[in-house]
């Protein structure tokens, strides 16, 4: 074994790379090899940031340098605490969490989450459920002997049953996080200063390690903790407010998410997002080439995107009672953003005797933290203390709704913002 070749793989931000026995097995299959030919942001690198050329499988690569480290860390931490269940379950599940941090992404579709809507409009399944289907009846059978696929997709999907271990792929501090925040910033050309090793350094596992299906991933009572993971996620919302949400490329994807939901009846691409096989075959490229030779609003809309001419905005306004009487039925619709932007489009169109999206209403919701747990219970419920109790900065990113509508620039006689804006909070106050 000891002159068995390493393969190592150069890393903008890991620095290097080495594939484990597993995925060096399967690093040629189509199901992987098709990361490496869709970008990681997307349309934002035809728009905004012509430097974001990273791929899905960069990402991926660097999840899975993530998962190794932070299991290796734990184990040491666990390990020095005289916690040795906890730390015999990492070591039993570290490669695992690799894996799943190489595959959680493996059935995003083109432009990422672009067309996440679309596809799950044509399929019924978002990309962490299609992610099942390929590993499972895709990938080599005798990847088992290295790893199990049933154990894999439990820690993607968030279903573990310790959670600690899914929180480390899916939570308020998972490795997905960290890589494509740092990824995303440097190849954006943000140069955002962060020491991910101390910050690693806060993370532990909290609970008795007797029951281990409620132990969770948090972080050290101690003021490092704190303050680094307060520049974390100040990191992380002003990713979204200058990257992920930016203008422009927020409104060339809702075009090509428009001219996709144009032809989801449409045999010869919905084929392409229902068949596995077919699936696997779908890029960044021939997606659009696709909607190229479909004709009719999909073929000027993705004209328009590649040649710059995108939509205008016509409206942006808070989401709110303030601006807008909502029901509780509404409401509760919110928890699915896209849906309900969906339905404001059509019924603003119809309104306005429009077909083929003329315009395009967009609800973007800004982040905010989920509940992060320290090593502190609280007095009176013995219940670990949330960050937001002992950081006020952590307590003030706050979540919020935007309304935007966007308007095909060929389109004539378009109305005022204001008339706009009305029929909008007549549509919302009907529901």
């Amino acid at each position: 074994m000891s002159g068995q070749r390493r393969h190592l793989v150069p890393d903008p931000i890991a620095g290097t790379i080495e594939l484990p026995t597993w995925l060096v097995k399967i690093k040629d299959e189509p199901a992987i090899r098709r990361m490496l030919f869709i970008r990681q942001l997307g349309l934002k690198a035809y728009v905004d940031f012509p430097g974001a050329i990273h791929t899905r499988y960069s990402h991926a690569l660097g999840t899975m340098y993530l998962a190794r480290k932070i299991s290796d860390l734990l184990i040491q931490k666990m390990n020095d605490r005289g916690r040795r269940t906890l730390a015999e379950n990492l070591s039993l599940n570290k490669e695992r969490l690799m894996a799943a941090g190489f595959l959680h992404d493996i059935a995003h579709g083109p432009f990422s989450h672009a067309v996440d809507f679309c596809m799950k409009r044509i399929t019924g399944k978002s990309h962490k459920e299609l992610a099942e289907d390929i590993i499972m009846n895709m990938l080599p059978s005798d990847l088992e002997n290295w790893i199990d696929k049933r154990q894999v997709i439990k820690l993607i999907r968030g279903e573990h049953d310790y959670p600690f271990l899914s929180q480390i792929i899916d939570g308020p501090l998972d490795i997905d996080k960290l890589d494509y925040l740092l990824r995303d910033a440097h190849h954006v050309g943000l140069k955002y200063s962060f020491d991910l090793d101390y910050f690693l350094g806060s993370y532990t596992v909290l609970g008795d390690q007797d029951f281990l299906t409620r132990c969770k991933l948090g972080l050290e009572n101690n003021q490092q903790a704190t303050v680094t993971t307060e520049l974390f996620l100040v990191i992380w919302k002003s990713m979204y407010d200058l990257v992920y949400h930016v203008e422009n490329s927020r409104i060339a994807e809702k075009m090509l998410e428009k001219a996709i939901l144009l032809n989801k009846d449409k045999e010869q691409i919905a084929a392409k997002f229902k068949d596995v096989d077919n699936f696997l075959e779908l890029y960044d490229d021939n997606l659009l080439n696709m909607l190229l030779a479909s004709g009719g609003k999909s073929t000027e809309l993705i004209n328009a995107i590649k040649g710059n001419k995108l939509y205008r905005i016509l409206v942006d306004v808070e989401l709110d009672q303030e601006h807008f009487q909502m029901s509780p039925k509404f409401l509760a619709s919110l928890k699915d953003d896209d849906e309900v932007s969906d339905f404001l489009s059509k019924e603003l169109n119809g309104i306005y005797r429009q077909s083929g999206y003329q315009f395009i209403c967009d609800i973007v919701t800004s982040k905010a933290p989920s509940e992060i747990q320290i090593d502190d219970k609280d007095k009176d419920t013995g219940e670990y203390v949330d960050l937001r109790k002992k950081s006020n900065i952590v307590g003030a990113i706050q979540s919020l709704r935007k309304i935007k509508v966007y308007v095909d620039p060929a389109l004539h006689n378009v109305p005022s913002t204001e008339t706009i804006y009305n029929k909008l909070k007549d549509i919302i106050q009907g529901i």
